[in-house]
C-alpha cells in the first residue's frame, strides 16, 4: 500500500524551491560580477569570466534537482583566485562564504576582494577543520588532479560537512577528457597513456605530473585523473547518508563532468508523509 501524501505540504515545498530558483535567476546579473583579477592568477584567458558563469549554470541545475530552498553558507574549494567565487557572491548575496585552498595567496585574494572567510587548507583534506556546515559546497577541478583513493575518501569527508539539505557540486574529467588530451594536452603522452589505461580498464585513471609541472604549494601526489560515469557512481554509492541529485557530462565550461549530491539521505522518509 502506498503511503498517503499530504498534498498541500508537498505543493508548498515544491513551490518554495521553484520560487528560490526563480529568485536566483532574477537576481544574478553577470554584468555586476567583479572584473578585478589577481596579478597572480594562473587561469587568465579569454574564457575566464565565461567559465565562472558556467559554474553558475551547473550550480543552478544542481540546486533545482535538490531539496534545498535557501542558502546561508557556501564553501569554495579550491577557491583559487576567485574565478568562480566572484560569481557566487552575486548569486547568493545574503550568504556567508568560506574560501579554502592550499594556495594561500589565492585564499587571501578571495578574502580581501570578495569578503570570504579563509579556511586553512591541509594537504590531506580530511584533516581540514571547517568552522560550520554548508548549504552549498562548490568543488571545481579538485578531483581532476587526485587519485581514486583520495577522491573516494575526500568526497565522503566533505559529505559530512553538509547541512541537513546541503548540496555538493563537484567536477571531474570524464569521457570528453580523452578528446581534450589531443586538443589541449593535460600532460605528456607517456603519462597520459597511464591515465587512459586506467580509465579504459577500471574506469578511473590517474598519474602524477612530471616533477616541476605541478604547483609548488601542493605537496605530495598531484596530477591528472579521468573517471567514467559508472565508476564515479560506484564511488558515490559508498558514501553514507546522501542521495544523488544530478550528473551531467561535459557540463562545466563545456569540458568537465558535474556530479551533484547531498542531503537528505536517499532513504529518508519525505517530510510530506504523515508520521502517525
Amino acid at each position: 500500500m502506498q503511503p498517503r501524501m499530504n498534498t498541500s505540504l508537498t505543493v508548498k515545498r515544491h513551490s518554495d524551491r521553484l520560487r528560490f530558483i526563480q529568485r536566483l535567476l532574477d537576481d544574478y546579473d553577470p554584468d555586476r560580477v567583479s572584473r578585478v583579477i589577481s596579478p597572480n592568477e594562473t587561469m587568465v584567458g579569454d574564457n575566464y569570466m565565461w567559465v565562472g558563469e558556467s559554474a553558475v549554470d551547473v550550480i543552478i541545475n544542481s540546486l533545482a534537482a535538490s531539496q534545498l530552498w535557501h542558502v546561508q553558507t557556501v564553501l569554495d574549494l579550491p577557491c583559487g583566485h576567485g574565478r568562480v567565487l566572484r560569481h557566487l557572491v552575486e548569486l547568493f548575496p545574503g550568504a556567508r562564504f568560506d574560501a579554502c585552498d592550499l594556495d594561500e595567496d589565492g585564499a587571501s585574494f578571495c578574502a580581501n576582494q570578495f569578503g570570504a572567510s579563509i579556511v586553512a587548507a591541509k594537504a590531506e583534506l580530511a584533516e581540514t577543520v571547517f568552522p560550520h556546515k554548508y548549504d552549498v559546497i562548490w568543488i571545481g577541478s579538485l578531483f581532476t588532479h587526485v587519485s581514486e583513493d583520495r577522491t573516494a575518501r575526500w568526497l565522503a569527508f566533505l559529505a559530512q560537512q553538509l547541512t541537513e539539505k546541503g548540496v555538493i557540486v563537484a567536477t571531474f574529467h570524464g569521457r570528453w577528457s580523452t578528446r581534450m588530451q589531443t586538443l589541449i594536452p593535460y600532460t605528456d603522452d607517456e603519462r597520459w597513456s597511464k591515465v587512459a589505461n586506467g580509465f579504459s580498464t577500471g574506469g578511473y585513471g590517474f598519474v602524477d605530473y612530471a616533477p616541476g609541472h605541478g604547483h609548488d604549494f601542493v605537496p605530495g601526489s598531484y596530477g591528472v585523473s579521468a573517471v567514467r560515469p559508472f565508476r564515479l557512481m560506484e564511488i558515490f554509492e559508498k558514501i553514507p547518508d546522501v542521495r544523488l541529485f544530478h550528473y551531467q557530462e561535459k557540463a562545466w565550461g563545456e569540458n568537465q563532468d558535474v556530479l551533484a549530491f547531498g542531503k537528505p539521505d536517499w532513504s529518508a522518509i519525505p517530510e510530506s508523509w504523515p508520521t502517525d
